[in-house]
């Protein structure tokens, strides 16, 4: 066994009605370390049965207690959690990194984020407002913003602890119940975290579930299940497409980040020492594994060979290895199914252009133990390439290349896709341009992958709906009722 884990297997059980329960199924989901394949723990493989129990429970917790009522209690309840992490943040950043394989550095910066998000939302929930206006002389509206009920999160695999929370956070802060079921991949540091809010007397029992399991099975019973008022879904687009499908038949309220193909679009004025290693870092980060990859690159012709030159430089000096090493840049995939992935889109590429670094599994001593992929590069493929056009989920960066600002825009939107963009110009002005142009939630001008809770996130087109984070991502978990009053003139009383 490998030194990077302990001897001991923990279980992880689920979290409803305030308990820790075992599934009615009676089996256990294995999670390995992808950077080791060692057995790093087991969670429940629940069942629909589990998923209903607990969502009666949530629905219950919130129809009888003061949650949806009290903002107090729950700006008290996120902030403890805060403290939680703050307080556990060591410890949470070596599970989170032997759970889901990225370096420990991007795990404590993943918690970090997740102590931020809590915070803000903390504050976020003693600030739900509405508004009132004047309609008639005798006539007023008041617009309230109430809580839309019970909340199903279906979070990802990839920022296990993040995205969670992210969803998590103004889902609680708004007043709802919230039923988290985590990726079956990474369940091991959803469920400390929600050891850390077991220990939290401001939360009502049963108000927050966790349940563990298939999300064939259970993502597709909370899609459908009547009681269930709204879904959050993180993931690949195919499957927010069947929760879309799913919820509809019950005009469930969806809202989902999905996935991304998103371009760093460099003009021939733009400061590359800075931009360079931004870029390298955008698809790099988490061996690529994030929604907003930087996954292509499209460079004015005229630096187009400095700027692969020094990219594929930057590429081969990142050290890949267990991310439980602090001198790690890059971890290893987080299984071996999505190691076959990567290398059949690099065997793509290839075919129809040319692999200016990597493309290949790494081997060799510890590199033969995990899911280990070299940082790639492919240059000269078709714009309707498949390399080109679908999400790879690994750390493959595609080269375009541009002659006008024109063209730049159009192969910047030439996607399925919209989620996130960077252009990198001194020229403010063609920023603003293309700030404007760009088909994207999220558009980074000379930086790329700086995310605040105060600022909304999400994606155009087939990259999701609705948004995360900031004053939208609260209200997205809101209903809004429009209170009118109309008030009688004297003389008019009966």
């Amino acid at each position: 066994m490998s030194t990077f884990v302990t001897q001991k297997v923990p279980t992880y059980y689920n979290f409803a009605g305030g308990e820790w329960t075992e599934s009615t199924s009676n089996e256990l989901i294995e999670s390995y370390n992808p950077a080791t394949g060692d057995l790093f723990s087991y969670s429940q493989k629940s069942n629909v049965r589990d998923v209903t129990a607990a969502i009666e429970s949530v629905r219950h917790a919130f129809l009888t207690s003061d949650w949806a009522v009290n903002p107090k209690r729950r700006y008290e309840a996120l902030l403890a959690l805060a403290e939680n992490i703050t307080k556990n943040l060591e410890r949470l950043s070596r599970i989170l990194t032997i759970d889901q394989g990225k370096t420990i550095r991007e795990s404590r910066g993943e918690l970090a984020g997740c102590i931020d998000t809590l915070k803000y939302f903390a504050g976020a929930a003693r600030t739900v407002f509405g508004r009132s206006m004047q309609l008639e002389p005798a006539n007023f509206g008041v617009i309230v913003k109430e809580p839309i009920g019970v909340v199903g999160i279906i979070s990802p695999w990839n920022w296990p602890a993040l995205l969670m929370v992210r969803e998590l956070a103004p889902a609680l802060a708004a007043g709802n119940g919230v039923i988290v079921k985590p990726a079956s991949l990474t369940p091991s540091i959803s469920a400390e975290i929600f050891k850390l809010i077991a220990e939290i007397p401001h939360f009502p029992k049963g108000i927050v579930s966790l349940i563990t399991g298939p999300g064939r099975e259970i993502g597709a019973a909370m899609a459908a299940s009547e009681k269930i008022d709204m879904i959050s879904f993180t993931g690949d687009t195919a499957t927010g497409k069947s929760i879309m499908e799913t919820g509809a038949k019950n005009i469930k309220k969806i809202a989902l980040e999905l996935g991304g193909k998103s371009p760093n679009i460099v003009f021939e004025d733009a400061n590359l020492d800075k931009a360079i290693p931004i870029i390298g870092r955008s698809i790099f980060i988490s061996a690529g594994q994030i929604c907003m990859a930087g996954s292509r690159v499209i460079i004015e012709e005229s630096i187009k060979d400095t700027v692969v030159q020094r990219l594929k430089e930057y590429a081969e000096q990142l050290k890949v290895d267990n991310g439980l090493l602090e001198t790690s840049d890059m971890g290893p995939l987080v299984s071996q199914s999505q190691l076959d992935i990567v290398q059949g889109y690099c065997d793509l590429g290839r075919q129809e252009g040319t692999i200016v670094t990597g493309g290949e599994r790494l081997t060799g001593g510890s590199h033969d133990l995990g899911y280990y992929f070299q940082p790639t590069i492919i240059d000269g493929l078709a714009s309707d390439s498949r390399v080109m056009q679908e999400e790879i989920f690994g750390p493959v960066l595609a080269v375009q290349t541009f002659s006008s600002e024109e063209e730049a825009l159009h192969l910047a939107n030439d996607s399925d896709f919209g989620l996130s963009a960077g252009v990198w110009t001194s020229n403010l002005n063609r920023a603003m341009r293309l700030s404007k142009g760009i088909k994207a939630g999220t558009v980074w001008i000379n930086t790329y992958n700086k995310n605040f809770p105060e600022a909304e996130f999400g994606g155009y087109k087939q990259s999701g709906l609705g948004r995360t984070r900031g004053v939208d991502g609260l209200m997205e978990y809101c209903e809004t009722k429009h209170v009118h009053i109309e008030v009688e003139e004297p003389g008019e009383e009966v």
